[in-house]
C-alpha cells in the first residue's frame, strides 16, 4: 500500500490558477497513489463511448492467454451498427487475442470488441457482468456496462472518476502499457484474408508520426471515444519525471478534449510533484507497551514504516504537512518483531492526506491483553513532524556534502600545484644554472 487517501473535490491541496476547460466532465488523477489533482463533475454520469474498451483490454489481459485464436462469430462481426468503427474482419476469420487486443485499442474495432468478449466468457452478456463486478471491485460504482465496445446504449454509461480508477489499474499490466503505447502495428494475413491489416494509433496527443502538431511530450498513450450521444471522450495517460498522470475528459467536441487535456497535464506537472514522506523501514517513532495490565512495567520500542509512502503535494506548500503516531487499539502480547502495531498518519490542512502501517522493531514476550500504551518520540501524541522540516534537512545535507566534495577538489589541486612549482626551479637550476 502507498496511499490511503485521495483527494476529492471539496478537499484541495492547491486551487491557485486551475485551467478552464470546456469539456463537462474532467479529472486528473495520479496513476501511482490514485490522488484526485483536478476535478470537474468527476462523478456526473456519462455516456463513455470507445474508452469503454479500455475495461475490455482489461479483463482480456487478466483471463486470457494472449496467444490463443479468436474465432469471429457471425453475432460479433454483424450486430455492431453500419458505419460503427472496425478493421473489417469476417465471420469465421481467425487472429490471436494479442492481435485482436491492438485492433480494438488502436483502431477502436468494434467487431473486435465482440469477439474478445465472446472468446474470454462465451458470451457478450457474461463478459458484460464481469465488466461490471470488475468496476465494483475497483471502487467505479457510478459504471454500468451493457457492451465491451461503448456503442451507445442508455444503461451504459461511467463518470470521469470511474474511468480514471479503471485506467489506473489498466496501467499495473505491462503488456496494456505495450499495446496502448504502439503507434503503429501490423496483423498479418489470417485464414481468409490475403493481405495484411495496418493499423495506427489515433490518440492525436500520442501519435507525432501522423499528428506532429498535436503531440504532447510526455503522453505515453491513451484511447479516444465518440458517439453522438457521448459526444467526444478521451483517456490520455502522461509522465514527467516521477509524476505519472491520467486524465479523462468527458462530454467534449473533438479539438476541446485536447485543448482540455493540454491544459490539465500543463498545470498539474508546473504545480504538483510527487514526494516520498516515509520510506520503508525508516523510524516512525517510538511507543511504550505496558507489559502488565496496571501498566507499572513497560517495554519502549521504535516502530518503523512497513512500506514507502508517497503521495502528490504542491511544489510550493501554503502550509506544513503533519504526522501523528496511532497504535493499535486491539493490541496484545505477545508482539513479534514486524508486527503491525499501529498506522502514521499524515495531515494537511488538519485533514487525513496519508496512511501507512507501522511494525515493531523487536519482539516482546507477555500473554496479556494491552489496555494502555503511550507514544513518545518524533510522533508523540499531540506533536507532529513537517514535510517541509524533512526537505529543508535533506537539502541542507545535500549542500554540506557538495561544499565538503568541492573544496577536497580544490584542495587536490592546489597540492598538484603547489608541487609542479617545486619542481620547476630545480629543473631551472640544472639547465641554466651557474656555469
Amino acid at each position: 500500500m502507498i496511499i490511503l487517501f485521495q483527494l476529492t473535490p471539496s478537499f484541495k491541496i492547491f486551487a491557485q490558477n486551475e485551467p478552464n476547460i470546456q469539456s463537462d466532465s474532467a479529472i486528473v488523477m495520479d496513476s501511482k497513489t490514485g490522488t484526485v489533482i483536478y476535478s470537474k463533475n468527476i462523478h456526473k454520469k456519462q455516456y463513455p463511448a470507445s474508452i469503454t474498451k479500455i475495461m475490455t483490454a482489461l479483463l482480456a489481459i487478466e483471463k486470457g492467454n494472449l496467444d490463443d485464436t479468436i474465432t469471429f462469430s457471425n453475432n460479433a462481426v454483424y450486430s455492431i451498427g453500419w458505419g460503427s468503427s472496425h478493421i473489417g474482419m469476417r465471420e469465421g476469420e481467425q487472429i490471436t487475442l494479442n492481435d485482436a487486443i491492438y485492433g480494438m485499442l488502436l483502431m477502436s474495432a468494434n467487431e473486435v470488441s465482440n469477439a474478445i468478449a465472446e472468446h474470454i466468457d462465451g458470451s457478450i452478456e457474461n463478459f458484460c457482468k464481469n465488466m461490471n463486478d470488475k468496476a465494483k471491485d475497483l471502487g467505479a460504482y457510478n459504471t454500468n456496462f451493457v457492451n465491451p465496445h461503448g456503442l451507445h446504449d442508455p444503461n451504459h454509461y461511467t463518470t470521469a472518476y470511474d474511468m480514471a480508477l479503471i485506467t489506473k489499474e489498466a496501467l499495473k499490466y505491462d503488456k496494456f502499457r505495450e499495446i496502448s503505447g504502439t503507434i503503429t502495428y501490423i496483423i498479418e494475413p489470417t485464414n481468409l484474408v490475403n493481405e495484411p491489416r495496418y493499423l495506427a494509433h489515433q490518440h492525436r496527443l500520442y501519435n507525432k508520426k501522423a499528428y506532429p502538431n498535436s503531440y504532447y511530450e510526455g503522453c505515453e498513450g491513451g484511447k479516444t471515444g465518440f458517439t453522438n450521444e457521448a459526444k467526444h471522450t478521451l483517456v490520455s495517460y502522461a509522465k514527467k519525471d516521477d509524476l505519472e498522470l491520467i486524465v479523462v475528459v468527458l462530454k467534449a467536441e473533438k479539438q476541446e478534449m485536447y485543448n482540455d487535456t493540454r491544459l490539465l497535464l500543463d498545470y498539474c506537472f508546473d504545480n504538483f510533484e510527487l514526494v516520498t514522506l516515509i520510506e520503508e523501514g525508516d523510524s516512525a517513532g517510538e511507543i511504550s507497551i505496558p507489559l502488565t495490565k496496571d501498566g507499572n512495567d513497560e517495554k519502549t520500542i521504535e516502530v518503523y514504516a512497513k512500506e514507502n509512502l508517497e503521495t502528490v503535494m504542491a511544489k510550493e506548500l501554503t502550509e506544513e504537512i503533519t504526522n501523528d503516531l496511532s497504535i493499535s487499539k486491539d493490541l496484545s502480547l505477545p508482539i513479534n518483531e514486524g508486527d503491525i502495531v499501529g498506522t502514521l498518519n499524515y495531515f494537511y490542512q488538519n485533514k487525513l492526506l496519508a496512511s501507512v502501517d507501522v511494525i515493531s522493531s523487536e519482539k516482546i514476550e507477555g500473554n496479556d491483553a494491552i489496555e494502555t500504551m503511550s507514544t513518545k518520540g518524533i510522533n508523540k501524541t499531540g506533536s507532529s513532524t513537517s514535510y517541509l522540516d524533512n526537505r529543508i534537512v535533506r537539502i541542507a545535507i545535500m549542500l554540506i556534502v557538495t561544499l565538503v566534495i568541492m573544496a577536497l577538489f580544490f584542495y587536490v589541486l592546489y597540492l598538484i600545484n603547489r608541487y609542479k612549482q617545486r619542481k620547476r626551479p630545480s629543473y631551472f637550476y640544472k639547465n641554466y644554472g651557474k656555469r
